[in-house]
Protein backbone atom coordinates (compact mmCIF):
# COMPACT_ATOMS: atom_id res chain seq x y z
CA UNK A 1 0.00 0.00 0.00
CA UNK A 2 1.37 3.27 -1.18
CA UNK A 3 1.12 6.36 1.20
CA UNK A 4 -1.13 9.01 0.03
CA UNK A 5 0.32 12.50 -0.74
CA UNK A 6 -0.98 15.18 -0.19
CA UNK A 7 -2.26 17.35 -3.94
CA UNK A 8 -0.33 20.45 -3.68
CA UNK A 9 -2.25 23.37 -5.35
CA UNK A 10 -0.44 25.96 -7.18
CA UNK A 11 -1.08 29.64 -6.32
CA UNK A 12 -3.26 31.61 -8.45
CA UNK A 13 -3.30 35.50 -9.06
CA UNK A 14 -6.76 36.46 -7.83
CA UNK A 15 -6.27 40.51 -9.08
CA UNK A 16 -5.13 43.62 -7.11
CA UNK A 17 -6.18 44.81 -4.00
CA UNK A 18 -7.82 48.23 -3.90
CA UNK A 19 -5.08 49.59 -2.14
CA UNK A 20 -2.45 47.94 -4.11
CA UNK A 21 -4.49 49.75 -7.21
CA UNK A 22 -4.40 52.86 -5.88
CA UNK A 23 -0.79 53.05 -5.30
CA UNK A 24 -0.14 52.27 -9.18
CA UNK A 25 -2.79 54.96 -10.11
CA UNK A 26 -0.91 56.96 -7.71
CA UNK A 27 2.53 56.26 -9.03
CA UNK A 28 0.90 56.81 -12.76
CA UNK A 29 -0.21 59.99 -12.44
CA UNK A 30 3.04 61.26 -10.46
CA UNK A 31 5.12 59.71 -13.52
CA UNK A 32 2.57 61.49 -15.67
CA UNK A 33 2.77 65.10 -14.06
CA UNK A 34 6.68 65.29 -14.25
CA UNK A 35 6.09 64.53 -18.16
CA UNK A 36 3.81 66.94 -18.47
CA UNK A 37 5.92 69.39 -16.36
CA UNK A 38 8.78 69.09 -18.59
CA UNK A 39 7.20 69.25 -21.67
CA UNK A 40 5.52 72.65 -20.58
CA UNK A 41 8.87 73.24 -19.51
CA UNK A 42 10.62 72.28 -22.83
CA UNK A 43 7.93 73.97 -25.06
CA UNK A 44 8.45 77.53 -22.92
CA UNK A 45 11.88 77.19 -23.44
CA UNK A 46 11.97 76.59 -26.77
CA UNK A 47 9.85 79.57 -27.57
CA UNK A 48 11.82 81.95 -25.53
CA UNK A 49 14.85 80.54 -27.86
CA UNK A 50 13.08 81.17 -31.02
CA UNK A 51 12.35 84.73 -29.26
CA UNK A 52 15.99 85.19 -28.39
CA UNK A 53 17.01 84.28 -31.85
CA UNK A 54 14.85 86.21 -33.94
CA UNK A 55 15.65 89.32 -31.68
CA UNK A 56 19.73 88.72 -32.10
CA UNK A 57 18.79 88.45 -36.10
CA UNK A 58 16.69 91.28 -36.21
CA UNK A 59 18.84 93.77 -34.19
CA UNK A 60 22.16 92.47 -36.36
CA UNK A 61 20.68 92.36 -39.92
CA UNK A 62 19.26 96.11 -39.17
CA UNK A 63 22.89 96.91 -37.57
CA UNK A 64 24.34 95.26 -40.70
CA UNK A 65 22.02 96.94 -43.39
CA UNK A 66 22.26 100.60 -42.08
CA UNK A 67 26.71 100.28 -41.31
CA UNK A 68 26.83 98.61 -45.23
CA UNK A 69 25.15 101.59 -46.51
CA UNK A 70 27.02 104.41 -44.48
CA UNK A 71 30.22 101.94 -45.40
CA UNK A 72 29.00 102.63 -49.49
CA UNK A 73 28.08 106.69 -49.01
CA UNK A 74 29.93 109.12 -51.40
CA UNK A 75 30.73 106.41 -53.70
CA UNK A 76 30.02 107.95 -57.06
CA UNK A 77 31.96 105.78 -59.42
CA UNK A 78 35.37 104.91 -60.68
CA UNK A 79 37.96 106.15 -60.73
CA UNK A 80 37.06 108.24 -57.94
CA UNK A 81 36.10 112.21 -57.68
CA UNK A 82 38.94 114.38 -56.49
CA UNK A 83 39.58 115.35 -52.45
CA UNK A 84 38.91 119.12 -53.39
CA UNK A 85 35.24 119.00 -53.80
CA UNK A 86 32.32 121.78 -52.54
CA UNK A 87 29.54 119.94 -51.32
CA UNK A 88 25.32 120.68 -51.19
CA UNK A 89 23.25 119.30 -48.82
CA UNK A 90 19.99 118.18 -50.28
CA UNK A 91 17.17 116.98 -48.14
CA UNK A 92 15.96 113.39 -47.88
CA UNK A 93 12.86 114.40 -49.54
CA UNK A 94 14.26 116.08 -52.72
CA UNK A 95 13.66 114.19 -55.86
CA UNK A 96 13.60 116.92 -58.57
CA UNK A 97 16.22 116.66 -60.59
CA UNK A 98 17.70 119.88 -60.10
CA UNK A 99 18.32 119.92 -56.38
CA UNK A 100 19.69 116.21 -56.01
CA UNK A 101 22.90 118.55 -55.18
CA UNK A 102 24.82 117.72 -58.40
CA UNK A 103 26.30 120.85 -60.08
CA UNK A 104 29.32 120.03 -63.17
CA UNK A 105 29.07 123.88 -63.86
CA UNK A 106 31.15 124.74 -60.57
CA UNK A 107 34.99 124.50 -59.98
CA UNK A 108 35.67 121.88 -58.56
CA UNK A 109 32.66 120.05 -58.37
CA UNK A 110 29.72 119.98 -56.59
CA UNK A 111 28.67 116.93 -55.30
CA UNK A 112 26.23 116.16 -52.65
CA UNK A 113 27.29 115.17 -48.42
CA UNK A 114 27.38 111.25 -48.35
CA UNK A 115 25.62 111.48 -45.01
CA UNK A 116 23.33 113.69 -43.35
CA UNK A 117 20.81 112.50 -40.89
CA UNK A 118 17.75 114.26 -38.42
CA UNK A 119 18.72 114.68 -34.60
CA UNK A 120 15.95 113.62 -31.73
CA UNK A 121 13.63 116.30 -31.64
CA UNK A 122 14.34 117.23 -35.49
CA UNK A 123 11.90 118.52 -37.94
CA UNK A 124 10.34 115.19 -39.02
CA UNK A 125 10.32 115.08 -42.84
CA UNK A 126 7.40 114.41 -44.57
CA UNK A 127 8.69 111.25 -46.92
CA UNK A 128 9.83 110.04 -43.94
CA UNK A 129 6.05 109.12 -42.37
CA UNK A 130 4.63 107.21 -39.52
CA UNK A 131 8.43 108.37 -37.70
CA UNK A 132 8.28 107.92 -34.26
CA UNK A 133 8.14 111.07 -31.96
CA UNK A 134 11.72 112.06 -30.96
CA UNK A 135 13.67 109.37 -32.73
CA UNK A 136 16.67 109.45 -35.16
CA UNK A 137 16.90 109.21 -39.31
CA UNK A 138 19.85 108.55 -41.62
CA UNK A 139 20.51 109.35 -45.09
CA UNK A 140 23.33 108.28 -47.32
CA UNK A 141 23.64 108.98 -50.78
CA UNK A 142 25.31 106.79 -53.35
CA UNK A 143 26.54 105.31 -56.58
CA UNK A 144 25.69 101.36 -56.80
CA UNK A 145 28.25 99.04 -57.01
CA UNK A 146 26.61 97.30 -59.93
CA UNK A 147 27.19 98.69 -63.21
CA UNK A 148 23.96 98.99 -65.52
CA UNK A 149 24.34 97.97 -69.21
CA UNK A 150 21.68 101.39 -70.24
CA UNK A 151 19.60 103.74 -68.35
CA UNK A 152 15.57 102.96 -67.91
CA UNK A 153 14.29 105.90 -68.55
CA UNK A 154 12.73 105.98 -65.10
CA UNK A 155 15.62 105.52 -62.73
CA UNK A 156 18.28 108.14 -62.00
CA UNK A 157 21.88 107.69 -62.24
CA UNK A 158 25.30 108.42 -62.44
CA UNK A 159 28.45 108.59 -64.78
CA UNK A 160 32.08 109.68 -64.29
CA UNK A 161 34.67 110.28 -66.50
CA UNK A 162 37.92 108.33 -67.06
CA UNK A 163 38.89 109.96 -70.50
CA UNK A 164 40.93 113.35 -70.18
CA UNK A 165 39.07 114.93 -73.52
CA UNK A 166 35.70 114.45 -72.06
CA UNK A 167 34.55 118.56 -71.19
CA UNK A 168 32.04 116.85 -67.99
CA UNK A 169 33.25 115.03 -65.31
CA UNK A 170 30.12 113.23 -63.99
CA UNK A 171 26.87 113.45 -65.27
CA UNK A 172 23.34 112.98 -62.99
CA UNK A 173 20.21 112.32 -65.18
CA UNK A 174 17.73 109.49 -65.94
CA UNK A 175 17.72 110.09 -69.69
CA UNK A 176 20.10 107.74 -72.22
CA UNK A 177 21.04 110.75 -74.66
CA UNK A 178 23.12 112.55 -71.50
CA UNK A 179 25.18 109.73 -70.79
CA UNK A 180 28.06 110.57 -73.30
CA UNK A 181 31.30 110.59 -70.66
CA UNK A 182 34.05 107.56 -72.22
CA UNK A 183 36.00 105.63 -70.46
CA UNK A 184 39.87 105.42 -69.90
CA UNK A 185 40.39 104.76 -73.98
CA UNK A 186 38.60 107.21 -74.75
CA UNK A 187 36.53 105.51 -77.37
CA UNK A 188 32.73 105.98 -78.00
CA UNK A 189 32.83 102.21 -78.06
CA UNK A 190 33.47 102.17 -74.42
CA UNK A 191 31.79 104.64 -72.74
CA UNK A 192 32.25 105.21 -68.99
CA UNK A 193 30.24 103.11 -66.13
CA UNK A 194 26.79 104.17 -65.93
CA UNK A 195 25.31 103.50 -62.39
CA UNK A 196 22.16 103.81 -60.19
CA UNK A 197 21.73 106.25 -57.69
CA UNK A 198 20.81 105.17 -54.16
CA UNK A 199 19.27 107.61 -51.41
CA UNK A 200 18.27 105.81 -48.68
CA UNK A 201 16.99 107.10 -45.18
CA UNK A 202 16.80 104.90 -42.56
CA UNK A 203 14.01 105.98 -39.52
CA UNK A 204 12.09 104.02 -36.61
CA UNK A 205 8.10 103.83 -37.05
CA UNK A 206 5.64 103.12 -34.57
CA UNK A 207 4.03 100.46 -36.45
CA UNK A 208 5.25 98.17 -39.21
CA UNK A 209 1.45 98.18 -40.73
CA UNK A 210 0.83 101.89 -40.52
CA UNK A 211 -2.40 101.19 -42.36
CA UNK A 212 -6.28 101.20 -40.78
CA UNK A 213 -6.79 98.77 -38.29
CA UNK A 214 -2.87 98.22 -38.43
CA UNK A 215 -0.31 97.54 -34.90
CA UNK A 216 1.82 98.89 -32.36
CA UNK A 217 5.27 97.22 -33.72
CA UNK A 218 8.20 99.68 -33.53
CA UNK A 219 10.28 99.06 -36.79
CA UNK A 220 13.14 99.98 -38.90
CA UNK A 221 12.14 101.57 -41.96
CA UNK A 222 13.65 102.58 -45.29
CA UNK A 223 12.83 105.54 -47.48
CA UNK A 224 14.38 104.88 -50.69
CA UNK A 225 14.73 107.16 -53.92
CA UNK A 226 13.16 104.62 -56.61
CA UNK A 227 11.93 105.90 -60.26
CA UNK A 228 11.76 109.75 -59.55
CA UNK A 229 9.93 109.36 -55.95
CA UNK A 230 10.47 108.38 -52.55
CA UNK A 231 9.22 104.52 -51.47
CA UNK A 232 8.96 103.63 -47.98
CA UNK A 233 9.35 99.94 -46.52
CA UNK A 234 9.17 98.18 -43.59
CA UNK A 235 13.07 96.58 -43.01
CA UNK A 236 13.11 94.97 -39.75
CA UNK A 237 10.40 94.95 -37.18
CA UNK A 238 11.14 95.09 -33.66
CA UNK A 239 13.52 97.53 -33.51
CA UNK A 240 12.82 100.03 -30.81
CA UNK A 241 15.69 102.45 -30.30
CA UNK A 242 18.27 103.29 -32.90
CA UNK A 243 20.90 106.12 -31.98
CA UNK A 244 23.54 107.64 -34.24
CA UNK A 245 26.37 109.44 -33.08
CA UNK A 246 28.54 111.19 -36.01
CA UNK A 247 32.27 111.36 -36.23
CA UNK A 248 33.58 114.71 -37.70
CA UNK A 249 37.29 114.65 -39.30
CA UNK A 250 38.12 118.44 -37.60
CA UNK A 251 41.44 118.31 -39.30
CA UNK A 252 41.21 116.83 -43.10
CA UNK A 253 43.38 113.59 -42.09
CA UNK A 254 40.12 111.22 -42.86
CA UNK A 255 40.44 109.88 -39.14
CA UNK A 256 37.18 111.05 -37.04
CA UNK A 257 38.02 113.19 -34.14
CA UNK A 258 34.71 113.50 -32.43
CA UNK A 259 31.34 112.34 -32.31
CA UNK A 260 28.07 114.54 -32.17
CA UNK A 261 24.64 113.42 -32.05
CA UNK A 262 24.10 116.31 -34.50
CA UNK A 263 26.44 117.97 -37.01
CA UNK A 264 24.92 120.74 -38.21
CA UNK A 265 25.03 122.53 -34.99
CA UNK A 266 27.84 123.85 -33.24
CA UNK A 267 29.47 121.40 -31.29
CA UNK A 268 32.60 123.31 -30.16
CA UNK A 269 31.82 122.97 -26.37
CA UNK A 270 31.59 118.74 -26.90
CA UNK A 271 34.58 118.93 -29.04
CA UNK A 272 37.06 120.57 -27.18
CA UNK A 273 40.23 119.13 -29.01
CA UNK A 274 39.42 120.56 -32.29
CA UNK A 275 39.85 124.41 -31.18
CA UNK A 276 40.12 125.51 -34.44
CA UNK A 277 37.46 124.14 -36.58
CA UNK A 278 34.91 126.21 -37.45
CA UNK A 279 31.14 125.14 -36.75
CA UNK A 280 29.47 127.37 -38.56
CA UNK A 281 28.68 125.90 -42.06
CA UNK A 282 26.23 122.78 -41.26
CA UNK A 283 26.96 121.71 -45.04
CA UNK A 284 30.50 121.44 -44.04
CA UNK A 285 30.47 119.78 -41.26
CA UNK A 286 28.12 117.00 -42.81
CA UNK A 287 30.94 116.54 -45.60
CA UNK A 288 33.17 116.20 -42.93
CA UNK A 289 31.77 112.99 -41.31
CA UNK A 290 34.19 110.25 -41.89
CA UNK A 291 32.56 107.54 -39.15
CA UNK A 292 29.10 107.19 -38.11
CA UNK A 293 28.61 104.89 -35.05
CA UNK A 294 24.98 102.94 -35.05
CA UNK A 295 23.29 102.01 -31.87
CA UNK A 296 20.36 99.70 -32.07
CA UNK A 297 17.68 98.96 -29.26
CA UNK A 298 15.95 95.40 -30.50
CA UNK A 299 12.94 93.62 -28.87
CA UNK A 300 11.65 90.34 -28.80
CA UNK A 301 8.45 90.69 -31.48
CA UNK A 302 6.13 88.73 -28.52
CA UNK A 303 5.72 89.32 -24.93
CA UNK A 304 6.98 86.76 -22.51
CA UNK A 305 4.89 85.81 -19.79
CA UNK A 306 6.29 86.55 -15.91
CA UNK A 307 9.11 88.90 -17.26
CA UNK A 308 9.03 92.47 -16.52
CA UNK A 309 11.59 94.66 -18.33
CA UNK A 310 13.05 97.14 -15.08
CA UNK A 311 16.39 97.34 -17.16
CA UNK A 312 17.92 100.45 -18.41
CA UNK A 313 19.46 100.80 -21.96
CA UNK A 314 22.63 102.92 -22.69
CA UNK A 315 22.22 103.50 -26.67
CA UNK A 316 25.37 106.62 -26.38
CA UNK A 317 22.93 109.42 -25.49
CA UNK A 318 23.40 111.89 -22.34
CA UNK A 319 19.88 109.83 -20.98
CA UNK A 320 19.02 105.81 -20.78
CA UNK A 321 16.67 104.33 -22.57
CA UNK A 322 13.60 102.49 -20.07
CA UNK A 323 13.03 100.61 -17.99
CA UNK A 324 9.69 100.25 -20.33
CA UNK A 325 8.04 97.95 -17.44
CA UNK A 326 6.41 95.47 -19.64
CA UNK A 327 6.83 91.93 -20.89
CA UNK A 328 9.80 92.46 -23.70
CA UNK A 329 12.73 91.24 -23.74
CA UNK A 330 15.52 93.69 -25.65
CA UNK A 331 19.14 93.88 -26.45
CA UNK A 332 21.82 96.33 -27.46
CA UNK A 333 23.78 96.25 -30.05
CA UNK A 334 26.46 98.56 -31.64
CA UNK A 335 29.06 98.83 -34.65
CA UNK A 336 31.13 102.15 -35.68
CA UNK A 337 30.55 102.26 -40.02
CA UNK A 338 33.52 104.39 -41.31
CA UNK A 339 32.28 106.72 -44.63
CA UNK A 340 35.04 105.07 -46.70
CA UNK A 341 34.62 107.18 -49.59
CA UNK A 342 35.09 110.44 -47.24
CA UNK A 343 37.55 109.20 -44.98
CA UNK A 344 39.52 107.36 -46.86
CA UNK A 345 40.51 109.49 -49.61
CA UNK A 346 41.84 112.00 -47.23
CA UNK A 347 44.29 109.31 -45.59
CA UNK A 348 46.69 109.12 -48.63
Amino acid sequence: MRPHRPTLHPHRQRGLSLVELMIGVTIGLALLAALGSLYVATSKARAEFNKTGEQVENGRYALESMARDIEMAGFFGRPGLPVSLQYSLPGPCTTAQASMGFDTTTSPLTVPVAVSGVAAGGAVPTCLTNMATGSEAITVRYASGNVTPAASGTEYYLQQSSCTTDTKQLVYDNKSASFTLLGKTCSGAQPAELRKYVVRSYYLAGCDNCGTGGDSMPTLKVAEFINGSIQVSSLVAGIQDVHLAYGVDTDNNGSPDCYVDNPAIDNSATCTGSGGYSWINATTNWANVTAVRVTVLARNLDPTVGWTDTRTYDLGRATPDGPYNDAYKRHVYSAVARVWNVGGVREN
